[in-house]
């Protein structure tokens, strides 16, 4: 059996630089971010399902989703943002399921989970352990109007909009501080590991 591992945290926080770190581990990772992108591919039946939901100008001359126009139509309407949950998450869990099942097949020792909705979507029930990657509010802020361009209200809301960083800590195995270098963020996770017997001493 493969030993499960979630990877979380909120938007701006850092959870990709750990992600790569793992994947240099040689762990299996399963990013949502990517699937999410699979499963709405040309020719499949989740992007049919979108074009028929949401019209013909979500799809760009090449067949392929246009994600701006998506997300200005659900951004700031509760009601598309849910239709569009109900046809994501089912798609998207089918296919961690699949991928998960493929690498339990393979032998891999260890599977990363790496969402930043792991716990609101259910995928948290699935993992050993969750490690959760957090930053003070200011940095995290920061971080995101100077990666995204966003303004510093819209950057706001995109923090909001997701889970509390105190919840997701409370719930979380783990909770790494990326606030540093990259070298002292991966000694705090070598750390963890080494004591979960998840890599050589």
């Amino acid at each position: 059996m493969s030993y499960i591992l979630g990877l979380t945290g909120g938007i701006g926080m850092g959870k990709t630089t750990i992600s790569n770190f793992l994947q240099t581990l040689d762990f299996k990772i399963l990013d949502a971010d990517v699937i999410a992108r699979q499963v709405v591919e040309p020719a499949t039946p989740g992007l049919a399902k979108l074009k028929k939901t949401f019209g013909s100008q979500i799809i760009q001359a090449d067949q392929t989703l246009d994600r701006a126009k998506l997300g200005k139509i659900v951004f700031n309407d509760p009601k598309k943002l849910a239709q569009l949950n109900q046809i994501m998450q089912p798609l998207i869990r089918a296919e961690y399921e699949k991928q998960l099942a493929l690498a339990e097949q393979k032998g891999d020792k260890v599977v990363v989970i790496d969402a930043a909705l792991l716990f609101e979507n259910g995928y948290a029930d699935h993992c050993d352990a969750v490690i959760n990657v957090e930053v003070p509010k200011a940095l995290q802020l920061k971080r995101i109007i100077e990666r995204d361009h966003l303004s510093e209200e819209a950057a706001l809301e995109r923090i909001a909009s997701q889970m509390s960083a105190e919840k997701r800590r409370n719930l979380a195995t783990i909770t790494v501080d990326s606030s540093g270098t990259v070298e002292e963020t991966q000694a705090q996770v070598i750390k963890w590991l080494k004591i979960n017997n998840l890599i050589e001493n």
